[in-house]
């Protein structure tokens, strides 16, 4: 154990993790409206006052009571094609998003849960203006599950499907302004057990989730489409939830921070409050509320319960994604993969394209790099790879195939797709003029350069220094083998 290990295992460190990962569903969880971020302006919008009441039990649920004494007044954005009534809260919600549901109920297979035979949607009371009816929806699709780590296992207590909160427009000191396009998009929230005691622990746990989450080939991409919230105390401390961080990098920092911030309390003689804390970007934390109570959830009555069948959920089980540890390693043995590439291929989400070229008969090797590094690349020089769809891969691959274009045109020609999605690929290669170039062209070339050159011809190996000249005028029209097979033979004829 590193000295940081053994400090916070003196303390009782203990840890518990939240996931929570939009689906990339057609539409959103309780209504038929597209479940995306608007690319609109809004068409209206409207303002609301949200205050805490007492719940089925007759309390009043502190973080909800919290929220209140705030004074704030609330304002929503609505968009034309992402926000209906539902998100107004003007009309009842629809039936649950039966592909959403699918694809939690595959999470919660796929992490050893129990499988409930009914479902029931359930009301979190939620008062900070992130949802318009003062709570979200949630349903619990599996329970009692786990993960193994290199520590050991972790336990899952639940994969639920919920609905997603607004996004925060603008926040000022008495009124908040919230996007509608956000509420309502399908979100799975996978909560654990506080199983976790070490921060390398939960960032190896965070990131078994994750690849569970993707195998299943629906859930978005993307800055803010995946969070984590982090449950932290210390022997004779109290759980505090941290919230709103999404890069994995600085969870060893909240981590440490957190248990050395109660472990001061502790010292000092003061009580550590159960509390929620929002996660700064330097690894320290601040204030939110107070952490929720058990008053907070009550029965969503709008939302029939939702049996299942075995069979169904049987046939779930059969058909679940392939893991990525699998993938990975039938890359490496099929494909000739080394380990580094085949896992980038899998974590870049392209591993159906390769799969679909790889058909094609075409070199495994250069289609992976291609879709991995080289989109990297290109995307570091500013080319909005994510304009680029299917049918620009294929078709440029099947330009190399095809021999139209050569290998080192396959970068240049991707980000120039990817800057003009909507032009035709032969007017693209005609602009980067890297047209495909015949080996008798290419063999005039060569002997017009030794000709201008000949002083090159003198000096040992001269076909390093006049190959730097021909790949000049040749580069992306025909590939650096052939160049150099064509010149030695031009060499040796002179």
């Amino acid at each position: 154990m590193t000295p940081m290990e053994t400090e916070l295992s003196k303390l009782g460190l203990k840890c518990g993790l939240e996931i929570h990962q939009q689906l990339d569903t057609r539409h959103k969880l309780f209504c038929n409206c597209r479940p995306q971020l608007s690319k609109h302006k809004p068409v209206m919008g409207v303002s609301r006052n949200i205050r805490a009441v007492a719940g089925e039990l007759g309390k009043v649920d502190v973080a909800a009571l919290h929220e209140t004494l705030k004074g704030m007044e609330f304002h929503y954005d609505v968009f034309p094609e992402e926000t209906c009534l539902v998100e107004l809260d003007e009309e009842p919600p629809h039936e649950v998003n039966k592909e959403a549901l699918e694809v939690a109920l595959k999470v919660a297979i796929l992490l050893n849960c129990e499988i409930p035979d009914e479902l029931h949607v359930m009301r979190k009371a939620v008062i900070d203006g992130s949802n318009t009816t003062g709570f979200q929806r949630t349903v619990i699709v599996g329970m009692d599950g786990h993960v193994e780590t290199l520590s050991g296992r972790v336990r899952i207590a639940n994969v639920a499907l919920e609905e997603e909160s607004c996004q925060i427009i603008n926040k000022g000191r008495h009124t908040v302004t919230y996007g509608l396009d956000r509420l309502g998009i399908p979100l799975v929230e996978i909560g654990t057990h506080p199983d976790i005691y070490t921060p390398e622990q939960a960032r190896e746990v965070a990131e078994k989730l994750g690849m569970i989450l993707r195998s299943t080939g629906k859930v978005k991409r993307g800055l803010g489409t995946i969070r984590q919230d982090l449950n932290v105390s210390i022997r004779g401390g109290s759980r505090v939830e941290i919230k709103g961080f999404q890069d994995l990098r600085v969870m060893h920092k909240i981590i440490e921070n957190e248990a050395r911030r109660q472990k001061e309390l502790i010292g000092k003689g003061k009580k550590v409050e159960e509390e929620v804390r929002k996660a700064e970007g330097d690894g320290t934390t601040s204030f939110l509320r107070p952490l929720p109570g058990s008053a907070r959830l009550y029965p969503e009555t709008d939302v029939p319960p939702i049996p299942l069948d075995a069979q169904y959920v049987e046939s779930l089980g059969e058909a679940l994604p392939e893991a990525w540890e699998e993938r990975i390693s039938r890359y490496q043995k099929d494909y000739s993969l080394n380990k580094e590439i085949a896992t980038s291929l899998v974590k870049s989400n392209m591993g159906d394209m390769f799969e679909d070229l790889a058909k094609t008969g075409m070199e495994a090797g250069l289609i992976a790099t291609t879709l991995t590094s080289g989109l990297t690349q290109i995307k570091r020089e500013g080319a909005p790879v994510e304009k680029l769809e299917k049918r620009h891969l294929k078709d440029v691959f099947r330009l190399l195939k095809e021999g139209k274009i050569a290998r080192e045109a396959l970068l240049p020609l991707l980000k120039m797709v990817s800057e003009n999605p909507g032009e035709k690929i032969d007017n693209l290669i005609k602009k980067l003029g890297i047209e495909s170039l015949s080996i008798d062209g290419l063999r005039l070339l060569v002997r017009e350069i030794i000709g201008s050159n000949k002083a090159l011809l003198g000096r040992p190996n001269p076909e390093k220094a006049l190959m730097g000249l021909v790949m000049k005028e040749v580069r992306g029209r025909i590939n650096g083998e052939t160049v150099m097979k064509v010149l030695r033979e031009e060499i040796e004829a002179s």
